[in-house]
């Protein structure tokens, strides 16, 4: 592959490590204990799943919460690696900047990442579209394009990007919505292209040299983890990841 992006840039070491302890620290038991319990849901859970006992179904409960914690740190995990692409910085919580910011040459971008396209509901999608309206507003960010990256959504062939405009907002074309295989591909194009300046939605993407830069990413991704728990990553996962990202 002949982008600017290279595995060589990308070293996602600290990042996995990060990840991996917070997860294991994680006291999915003690945290369940300061829940109130839903005596409905633990009714049909049960029911559904032909619970036993009380310790079958807080086995289960000590699980979801742990999978509920992972799931909150993989948003982070999701910016925290594109701010490892060249040119691409990644910004905490609470820092007042946008979660990603693209500063290459001509290509002028900033970002809010999401894991997947269906975790936005029409409060949280609206919420969005206001602060990408009030980034672009600040002087700092005179000329940059704003979007909304789903890295986990399915792709269009017609249309690889769009404006992201929740119902009632002005759509605006420097507001866009793509899924993570086309942010990937542009924020590592050689060309340092800009989504409605430089191209169109209908462009093809998969003729780029970029189009499989999320491709490397998760292959690194699955070699850090691999490295560093000696686990092999199954088949099944990997089929899977061609579905959820697009191929």
């Amino acid at each position: 592959m002949t982008s600017e992006f290279s595995m060589g840039d990308f070293d996602l070491s600290g990042i996995i490590c990060d990840l991996i302890t917070s997860a294991k620290d994680f006291d999915g038991a003690a945290a369940s204990s300061r829940n109130l319990i839903d005596p409905f849901a633990a009714a049909l859970e049960s029911v559904l799943n032909d619970y036993k006992s009380e310790n079958e179904w807080l086995e289960a409960e000590h699980r979801r919460t742990k999978q509920k914690n992972l799931m909150n740190h993989i948003g982070d995990l999701q910016q925290a690696i594109i701010g490892k692409l060249p040119g691409w910085t990644s910004y905490s919580t609470g820092t007042d900047m946008p979660d990603v910011v693209g500063k290459r040459g001509k290509q002028l971008m900033l970002c809010e990442v999401k894991n997947k396209h269906n975790t936005m509901n029409s409060r949280s999608s609206l919420a969005t579209y206001d602060s990408l309206v009030d980034f672009l507003g600040r002087p700092e960010f005179k000329g940059y394009t704003a979007g909304v990256v789903a890295v986990i959504a399915p792709l269009r062939s017609n249309a690889y990007f769009k404006p992201f405009a929740p119902s009632g907002c002005q759509e605006r074309k420097d507001i866009v919505f793509m899924s993570g295989r086309v942010f990937y591909t542009i924020a590592t194009d050689i060309e340092k292209r800009v989504p409605y300046k430089d191209i169109l939605p209908s462009e093809d993407f998969s003729r780029w040299k970029s189009w499989k830069a999320i491709d490397l990413m998760i292959e690194e991704f699955w070699s850090e983890i691999e490295k560093q728990t000696k686990y092999q990553i199954p088949r099944w996962i990997k089929d899977l990841t061609k579905q959820a990202l697009g191929a």
